[in-house]
């Protein structure tokens, strides 16, 4: 069995007003039978969902939250299992988030050629969630396997 390792960075680029008070909480759920179960120590081969539960307790909405879950070395995104809950855009990085962008533009060196990156090549997502009201929150969140 590994220890679960999450490497979360989240950075917020603008708040409409002082009166938004944004928290970011996160998790990480392995499934247990039919439920999903805070995930602790997971073998090879386990899926686990990462969620990050944006909430503004603030009486403003926030706008433009940007959201950057580094997927861990040991895991490898699952395809198509970004979602988020609400508008918002979501974007990869294969490069460690030096930059991201759609997964139909995401390229990597296989020796000296460069082919499309594939779901397992992504180092990271990107959440750009256009407006978080006040009193509310949203989900945006992943899955991913250990290998």
């Amino acid at each position: 069995m590994k220890n679960l390792f999450i490497a979360i960075v989240v950075l917020f680029t603008t708040v409409t007003s002082i009166e938004a008070k944004v928290k970011v909480s996160t998790a990480s759920y392995q499934k247990m039978g039919k439920k999903w179960v805070k995930a602790a120590k997971v073998v090879p081969g386990t899926k686990v969902k990462y969620i990050n539960t944006l909430s503004n307790s603030g009486g403003s909405n926030a706008t433009n939250l940007v959201i950057v879950n580094t997927i861990p070395k040991e895991m490898q995104y699952i395809a198509n299992s970004a979602k988020c809950k609400g508008k918002c855009t979501i974007t990869y990085s294969v490069d460690g988030g030096k930059s991201y962008t759609t997964p139909r533009k995401l390229y990597v060196k296989k020796g000296s050629r460069k082919i499309r990156a594939k779901a397992g090549d992504y180092t990271n997502i990107r959440w750009v969630v256009n407006t978080l009201k006040g009193g509310s929150k949203k989900t945006v969140q992943y899955d991913a396997v250990l290998r």
